[in-house]
């Protein structure tokens, strides 16, 4: 929340939260106006002043300081880079990588915006937002974007097939952007450019209903939806960028995936009718060392396994996946089939597939603000 809506809940001025820490007005109304961004220590100082906890009042600022959000975190509960780098399971050099490149290690399962949310006591959004504003991220973003701009050109050309090989020069530069194999990324690329390929089709097919309208009316109609059409391409090379960049850096393992793909598959009705799906459970049993890192794992705020103790006394474990979870696999698993092309994950109908085509680009690319 706002520095000033907590101010007003505490029923102070601003002069009187000023005094309170012995500095003027106009800082105060500064801070609330944007116009400065206080540093870790005074964020501290506010956050006592108005009784709330620290990480939580520095969250609006989104680190802007020098340093960044998560260096904020970090000096705000008093932690080295290394106690910081241990509360997360990684090395201090690792840590210090993230700090200043908001690079997420591979080989984290995909969990570690997780623990850092979880060691900072932030939701898990404040880490993914804090890692996406980061200088760094931007810079790569802008690279990418220049690069995957490039590679969509040749959607425009007619009657050759738009595809992208791995020894391209654009297409090993985002190999490098994302820290990824090229063969990978080739892939990934190819499924985004097909999907481009298509719009710049429907565009070329309103373009000729524009031309070939019987009214007023439909003309002006079609016109709106080539206009809508023509933001969404303009944007497309951007959102790319941004869904291949999270995708990549947060992506599950082979073992954490194939028991999603499971799950949704015991979840499907036996008929595979467009019914309401039963969420399905698997046993501890089934692979005991994917268990811990999908537990972490959350999509739009919610976990994608539960875990539900059986037996006597709890002494057994099943896993039962989420309805969330289960949005979570069809909005994604477009992309696990270029990332694990052996492993087949079926749609799990048009019922639940038409509502996550609609939450993909929006909450697998940008954070939301």
């Amino acid at each position: 929340m706002a520095l000033r809506q907590q101010r007003l809940n505490a029923k102070l001025s601003a002069a009187q939260l000023a005094a309170r820490l012995g500095t003027s007005k106009a800082t105060i109304l500064n801070y609330e106006n944007g116009k400065r961004v206080p540093e870790a220590q005074r964020v501290a100082q506010l956050a006592d002043a108005l009784g709330l906890p620290s990480a939580g009042l520095l969250v609006p600022y989104r680190g802007h300081g020098p340093d960044g959000l998560l260096t904020d975190l970090r000096r705000l509960h008093g932690w080295t880079a290394e106690k910081a780098a241990a509360h997360i399971g990684v090395s201090r050099s690792t840590y210090r990588r993230i700090e200043r490149e908001a690079r997420l290690p591979s080989r984290g399962g995909g969990t570690i915006a997780v623990r850092l949310a979880n060691a900072f006591g932030v939701p898990a959004i404040t880490i993914a937002q804090a890692l996406y504003d980061h200088p760094a991220a931007a810079q790569r973003r802008a690279a990418a974007a220049r690069h995957i701009r490039s590679l969509f050109d040749r959607a425009h050309t007619v009657h050759t097939p738009a595809v992208v090989t791995s020894d391209e020069p654009d297409l090993l530069a985002l190999a490098a952007l994302t820290g990824q194999p090229a063969g990978l990324v080739c892939r990934l690329v190819n499924h985004e450019l097909s999907i481009f390929r298509d719009m710049v089709k429907t565009r070329g097919k309103a373009s000729m209903d524009i031309a070939y309208a019987q009214s007023d009316w439909s003309r002006v109609h079609r016109k709106q939806e080539l206009q809508r059409l023509d933001e969404q391409m303009a944007d497309a090379p951007s959102r790319t960028v941004d869904f291949l960049l999270h995708f990549l850096a947060e992506a599950m393992t082979f073992r954490q995936w194939r028991v999603m793909v499971h799950l949704a598959r015991a979840s499907m009705p036996p008929d595979r009718s467009d019914r309401n799906l039963i969420p399905a459970e698997l046993d501890y049993s089934f692979d005991p060392d994917a268990w811990p890192g999908l537990l972490d794992r959350h999509f739009l705020g919610r976990p994608l396994i539960r875990l539900r103790p059986t037996g006597p006394n709890g002494g057994s474990n099943v896993f039962a996946v989420t309805p969330i979870g289960l949005q979570y696999y069809e909005v994604t698993r477009d992309a696990y089939a270029h990332l694990y092309p052996r492993l087949y994950a079926p749609s799990l109908g048009p019922r639940i597939a038409r509502y996550s085509g609609r939450l993909a680009r929006t909450y697998l690319s940008r954070p939301p603000d």
